[in-house]
């Protein structure tokens, strides 16, 4: 007796992952059907989001956490549309989240039926520019086929995001065979070339000063062996923060607001050098660059390379650290004194990041949303790889939260904290919700200054003038301790470091918000300081 479609997608999912994040609807009762049977035999584990925004960014971040795909199951039409954003994200940034989404009747696909898009396949032709591949199954034999495709192909260097879709009335149709094998896909990393690594041994021999730079690509492995190999100064860019630990003696700091890279050689890895790590491209950097990515779209773009090479930075590591002996020398960035005083009982960005960095667990893991208060989280220092997520490219605003809930479902052993305005607030913290319902511990630091100070500062440095960047105000406290989450509410500056302490001891038991009153006349010392 053969399987249907929806049991042979429930047999390969769950032979991949843990956990499985969706909404469902009347389009999938067959797949939730046989998604209830494996849940309710402890096989799998199911989270339902109040949206599909939401629940895409959590399965996004339970991949990131997780170093495996994170799965998301919507229904067509506002389903698919409502996931687009964390597919688009997982695109831009190196996710290998998979969407699996249902599409209406194949045989009827000329007729109008429910969510219906007006176009059979738009949802595939939309896929496709945001994706790796994109396919459709259209028979129950497709299914063993194709999830493995995409699992691979979603877990190749450089990561990322892939769309699969599934017609209704394929879900409930019997394959003719009963025996396939399905075996887990682990990341696959991109390897050197031996022409390659000729090539930057021979770059690297001539090198009197090199410096490492090591960008988020860089921060997804434990790299560290491989780092005190080569002995050499390491900076990072800001989503790169992790990639060294920020105590270890070779760390020289990030390149933010950094006016010079020093050195004769620049060996980067993992880094697309985007125009907001690097000043909009007016960093100085040394003459001879080495650059290292899986991803050949990003060379030769922002800056000129004299040698590119398309390899995982781990495997390039691997490949050279044992066949060179590079010029030790030392260098760190001069840290510049942010202006944090305690004079005033006002709560700024500065002191309210010292205060973070001070009380958080070394097995730290920050997730900062769209704004200034992702400028605040720079501050924050992170010891550990996979620890620092700081989109600062795509940069989807009310994403922290959901990000957070599905980090802590893929890694519940370490710390999460998530960091976000009150206006990115105002747009996810719905899913504080589902935090409750699972009770997902994690601890939210709520930036309450009621504005949007980074549009504020552009608008008055370019217009002299503001327009929407005032915040509604709405307490916070009542909203977020009616849904049954834990609010620490601090207004005075003295009463901070008690009630972050606070905040952090109750999250491990809870999801917990720490709603800080910020000065709306703060700004983060990052934003004015200059290397």
């Amino acid at each position: 007796m053969g399987k249907t479609t929806s049991e042979l997608l429930i047999d390969t999912i769950s032979s991949q992952v843990t956990d499985v994040f969706g909404i469902p609807g009347t389009h999938g009762l067959s797949l939730y059907e046989e998604l209830r049977k494996r849940v309710s035999r402890g096989e799998i584990r199911y989270y339902m989001p109040r949206l599909e925004y939401g629940g895409a960014i959590m399965a996004d971040y339970y991949a990131r956490l997780k170093g495996n795909v994170g799965v998301f199951l919507s229904v067509n039409g506002p389903g698919f549309t409502n996931s687009l954003t964390a597919l688009v994200g997982a695109y831009s940034e190196g996710s290998p989240l998979v969407l699996i989404s249902l599409n209406k009747e194949f045989k009827y696909r000329h007729r109008r039926q429910l969510h219906d898009s007006g176009y059979y396949d738009l949802q595939l032709e939309m896929a496709r520019q945001a994706t790796k591949a994109s396919f459709r199954i259209y028979s129950p034999e497709d299914v063993p086929i194709i999830m493995e495709r995409a699992f691979k192909i979603a877990l190749e260097d450089k990561m990322g995001p892939v769309y699969i879709e599934v017609p209704v009335d394929v879900l409930e149709e019997k394959g003719d065979f009963e025996n396939y094998k399905i075996k887990k896909i682990n990341r696959i990393l991109v390897h050197p070339t031996k022409e390659e690594v000729r090539e930057a041994l021979n770059f690297l021999s001539e090198c009197s000063k090199p410096i490492l730079l090591l960008g988020y690509g860089a921060s997804r492995s434990n790299i560290i062996s491989y780092i005190e190999r080569l002995g050499i100064p390491v900076l990072t860019t800001i989503r790169g923060k992790g990639s060294i630990p920020e105590n270890h003696p070779l760390y020289a700091g990030t390149i933010f607001n950094l006016k010079e890279i020093p050195g004769d050689c620049l060996i980067a890895l993992g880094t697309s050098f985007n125009d907001l790590e690097t000043s909009r491209w007016s960093i100085k950097l040394p003459d001879r660059i080495l650059h290292v990515d899986p991803d050949v779209n990003v060379f030769n773009t922002s800056i000129n390379a004299e040698v590119t090479i398309k390899a995982s930075a781990e495997a390039f590591l691997e490949e050279i650290v044992e066949k060179v002996n590079l010029p030790k020398w030392s260098y760190k960035v001069e840290e510049k004194n942010s202006d944090i005083v305690d004079n005033t009982s006002e709560i700024t960005h500065d002191y309210l990041a010292k205060v973070l960095d001070e009380t958080l667990s070394e097995d730290r893991v920050i997730i900062s949303d769209a704004g200034t208060n992702q400028v605040m989280a720079m501050d924050i220092k992170v010891y550990k790889p996979n620890s620092y997520f700081n989109s600062l490219i795509f940069n989807a605003m009310g994403s922290a939260i959901p990000a957070s809930i599905g980090g802590k479902i893929a890694s519940p052993e370490r710390q999460i904290v998530s960091i976000i305005g009150d206006l990115g607030f105002q747009g996810c913290f719905n899913e504080l919700i589902t935090a409750a319902q699972y009770k997902i511990n994690f601890l939210t630091v709520l930036v309450e200054d009621g504005v949007q100070h980074f549009l504020r500062l552009n608008q008055k440095m370019r217009y002299g003038n503001t327009f929407t960047t005032d915040v509604f105000q709405i307490d916070y406290t009542k909203v977020v301790e009616g849904i049954g989450v834990n609010v620490i509410e601090v207004k005075d500056r003295k009463d901070l470091k008690k009630s972050v302490e606070e905040a952090v001891g109750l999250s491990l038991k809870s999801p917990t918000v720490l709603r800080v009153h910020v000065s709306p006349n703060s700004i983060p010392s990052r934003l004015i300081t200059k290397g």
